[in-house]
């Protein structure tokens, strides 16, 4: 029983994708032509994208990466029940550190 509580609780990691649309949707206005993508070692942009680009590729990797966290939690929660527990917080964690990562594009371009 316990196990399929767990694997429950990775659907919760799905809501990343509605989340990041928001966040594109309330910044969308105010959102430069050309959006930093990627930075060198000093900090200054080296690559840029236009905010449609950004979307896609935000939202595209983030649906990737769900993809891989349910099928690896689901696996875990039934294969290893002993693990499910730490497992599922490990996968919450990386989650949060890829969500706060993709929306950040948005946020660095809107604050600078």
């Amino acid at each position: 029983m316990e196990t399929d509580a767990y694997a429950k609780r990775l659907w919760v990691l799905w809501l990343a994708l509605p989340l990041t649309v928001l966040n594109y949707s309330l910044c969308w206005r105010r959102l430069p032509a050309q959006i930093a993508m990627h930075y060198d070692t000093n900090g200054r942009p080296n690559s840029w994208a236009s905010p449609e680009d950004a979307r896609s590729f935000s939202l595209g990797f983030l649906f990737f990466i769900l993809l891989v966290f349910t099928a690896v939690g689901y696996l875990v929660a039934y294969m290893r029940p002993d693990r499910a527990k730490p497992a599922v917080i490990l996968l919450f964690i990386v989650m949060g550190l890829v969500i706060v990562f993709m929306n950040g594009f948005v946020w660095f371009n809107l604050v600078g």
